[in-house]
C-alpha cells in the first residue's frame, strides 16, 4: 500500500470543498485517525434520517507510539510512512468523491517534539489540516459516540474509559450527564514502551507495576461515586473479547462480566506470548499491545469494584463521523457539549471548594451583559461559552490565597481538565479569569501578548464583561438580585433589583467598569430598578 520512497507526493494536492450534499443523496464522509501504533480511515454516506452507513474501513501499521514514546520524536522514516499512507487514503477518498474530509491524531503526534514538522508536511502534501487533539477533546469526541448507551443508563453512574495507545481518558457519567472527567498519561502502546528497558524485574513485572500505580492515582477521580456499570473503548480489547461465549450481545456491542474478563486476564498473565495469540486469535505484532492492555482492564475493573463491562464498538473515527453528520446539520458539536463542560468546570470549582453562590449569580450577570453586547463587540457563540466557564472559574484562586487570587486562579484554569475544551481555549479561558479584578491587558503579560491580536481583543472585551459582572456582587454579599441591560445615548445603564444601597458597588464601579468602556465607548451607568418592574 505504501508506496516507494521516490513515489512522494511534490506537489499540493488541491484542498477539498466542503459542502452539504443535497437533501436527497447521501453525504460522503472520510475520516482519519493517526494513533499510536496505526493509522485508520473510515469512508461513510450520511443521511439525516438514516445511521451513518460505513463503506470502507481501512488499517494501517505505524511506528509513531514507538517513536514518539522511546525518542520523544517522530523519526523521519515514520514521518515519511505517514506521508504515504495518508497519500494513498486521500486516493481512495478521491476515487469515491468525497467531499467532506478530517484527519486527527492523538497523544503519540501530540507529545512529539516535531509534531508541528509533522502537521507541516501533511499540509504541504495534501492540502488537509492534521487536527492534533488534546486528550480532553479525545473525551468529547467519544461521549457523542456512547450518547445512546449512556441515555438508556439515566439516573445511575457509569465510568467510561477511553484507553488509547498514549493516554487514558476517563469519564464519569450519571446517565448521560457528565460530572467530571480527566486524562492521564497511561496507554497501551506507552505501557508497552515504557516497561521495555530498566531495573532487575522481569518485563512483566515492570507493566504490572506501572499499570497499578498509575490506575491507583485516578481512584480519588471516582471513588466518591457508586458506579454500576463500565464502558470500555479500546478496539483491540474488543477484538479479543468479541468471540466470548458468554457475552451478551446489543447489536455490535456486547456485555461480559466483570470476573470473567478478571479470569481471563489472570490466565493470559501466565501464559507465553505465543499463547496469547493463541488464546485470543492474535498475531505477535498484536499481542505485544493486548498484555498491557489487558493489565490496565484489570487495574481499573478492579478498582472501581463494577460487576459487568460494555465492550462497546465506538472508536475515535465513530465519534468523528458523527461530528462531521452534526455539522452538516448546522450543528456545532462544541456546542451541543456546552452542558457537559460547564458542568466540568463546577466540578474543578468544587475541587477548589470555589463559593458557587458568588460564581452562580456572576455567571448569570456576565450572559445578560454577553446578550446585550454581542453584536456591538462582534461576539460570538464561543465566546459566550469561554466568558460562561471563566465566570464559574473567576475564584477558584482563593482556595491558594487570596492576595492575587486571580493570579492563582489563572494559573488553575490553565491547568485545569475541563471536558471538551482543548488548550488554545483553555489557554484563553485562563487569561480572561486573569483579568477579571484590577490589571488591565498590556505588554507587560507575557501569555496575554503571545495571543494573536485577535484573541487578545477577544480577551480584552470578554474580560472586561467578566469584570463589570463580577462588580455587582461585590464582598459576595448577593444584594443584586437581578439585572438588565440597555444601551442609549452612548451609556450602558445598568438597572439593578437590589436589597440595600449601592455603596459599595459604587466605590468599585470605576475600576471594573474601565476595560469594557475602553472596549465600546460606553459610560457604564448604574440604575435602581423602579419600585413594580421586573427585570428581563
Amino acid at each position: 500500500m505504501t508506496p516507494a520512497k521516490g513515489d512522494a507526493p511534490e506537489t499540493p494536492r488541491k484542498r477539498p470543498v466542503r459542502r452539504k450534499a443535497p437533501a436527497n443523496r447521501p453525504a460522503l464522509l472520510g475520516a482519519i485517525d493517526i494513533g499510536s501504533s496505526a493509522m485508520r480511515m473510515n469512508i461513510a454516506e450520511y443521511t439525516p434520517d438514516t445511521p451513518i452507513r460505513i463503506l470502507e474501513e481501512l488499517t494501517h501499521p505505524v511506528s509513531t507510539g514507538a517513536d514518539t514514546f522511546r525518542h520523544g520524536r517522530i523519526l523521519p522514516e515514520t514521518l515519511f510512512s505517514i506521508c504515504s499512507i495518508l497519500d494513498d487514503f486521500l486516493r481512495l477518498l478521491d476515487d469515491y468523491g468525497v467531499p467532506n474530509r478530517r484527519a486527527v491524531a492523538s497523544s503519540a503526534v501530540r507529545e512529539a517534539s516535531n509534531r508541528e514538522i509533522l502537521v507541516d508536511r501533511i499540509r504541504h502534501n495534501s492540502g488537509l489540516d492534521l487536527e492534533v487533539l488534546d486528550a480532553i477533546e479525545e473525551s468529547r469526541i467519544i461521549y457523542q459516540a456512547l450518547l445512546p448507551w449512556l441515555r438508556q443508563r439515566q439516573g445511575s453512574y457509569s465510568l467510561a474509559l477511553n484507553l488509547g495507545g498514549g493516554s487514558t481518558e476517563i469519564m464519569i457519567l450519571r446517565g448521560d450527564d457528565l460530572q467530571t472527567g480527566g486524562s492521564r498519561r497511561l496507554g497501551t502502546s506507552r505501557l508497552f514502551h515504557s516497561a521495555a528497558t530498566g531495573g532487575s524485574h522481569t518485563r512483566a513485572e515492570r507493566l504490572e507495576t506501572i499499570a497499578a500505580n498509575i490506575v491507583r492515582s485516578t481512584r480519588e477521580a471516582y471513588q466518591e461515586y457508586n458506579i454500576s456499570h463500565f464502558f470500555l473503548v479500546n478496539r483491540l480489547l474488543y477484538r479479543a473479547f468479541l468471540s466470548d461465549p458468554t457475552a451478551v450481545r446489543h447489536k455490535r456491542d456486547f456485555i461480559l462480566s466483570a470476573d470473567m474478563v478478571r479470569e481471563r486476564t489472570r490466565q493470559a498473565s501466565r501464559l507465553s506470548p505465543l499463547e496469547v495469540g493463541t488464546l485470543f486469535n492474535m498475531g505477535l505484532a498484536e499481542v505485544e499491545i493486548l498484555i498491557p492492555a489487558l493489565l490496565i482492564l484489570d487495574n481499573f475493573v478492579e478498582a472501581s469494584g463494577v460487576d459487568e463491562i460494555t465492550f462497546t464498538d465506538t472508536e475515535m473515527l465513530s465519534g468523528l463521523l458523527l461530528e462531521m453528520a452534526m455539522v452538516l446539520r448546522g450543528e456545532n458539536p462544541l456546542m451541543a457539549f456546552r452542558r457537559q463542560m460547564v458542568r466540568s468546570a463546577r466540578a474543578v470549582g468544587e475541587q477548589y471548594m470555589y463559593d458557587r453562590t458568588h460564581a452562580r449569580l456572576v455567571t448569570d450577570f456576565s450572559l445578560s451583559l454577553f446578550d446585550s453586547l454581542k453584536e456591538m463587540l462582534d461576539l460570538g457563540e464561543k465566546d459566550k461559552l469561554l466568558l460562561e466557564l471563566a465566570a464559574v472559574l473567576h475564584d477558584i484562586g482563593m482556595y491558594v490565597n487570596e492576595h492575587d487570587h486571580h493570579r492563582h486562579s489563572s494559573y488553575l484554569v490553565k491547568w485545569s481538565d475541563i471536558v471538551g475544551l482543548n488548550e488554545s481555549d483553555r489557554n484563553l479561558t485562563s487569561q480572561i479569569v486573569y483579568f477579571h479584578r484590577l490589571e488591565m491587558p498590556s505588554r507587560d503579560h507575557p501569555e496575554y501578548m503571545a495571543l494573536s491580536r485577535r484573541d487578545q481583543l477577544r480577551v480584552g472585551k470578554l474580560a472586561g464583561i467578566l469584570r463589570l459582572a463580577d462588580v455587582l456582587d461585590r464582598g459576595h454579599r448577593q444584594t443584586v438580585k437581578d439585572m438588565r441591560a440597555e444601551i442609549t445615548g452612548g451609556k450602558l445603564i445598568l438597572y439593578l433589583q437590589i436589597a440595600g444601597d449601592l455603596g459599595i458597588i459604587m466605590d468599585e464601579l470605576p475600576k471594573k467598569a474601565d476595560l469594557i468602556e475602553q472596549m465600546t465607548g460606553l459610560q457604564v451607568v448604574l440604575r435602581r430598578e423602579l419600585p413594580g418592574t421586573q427585570v428581563q
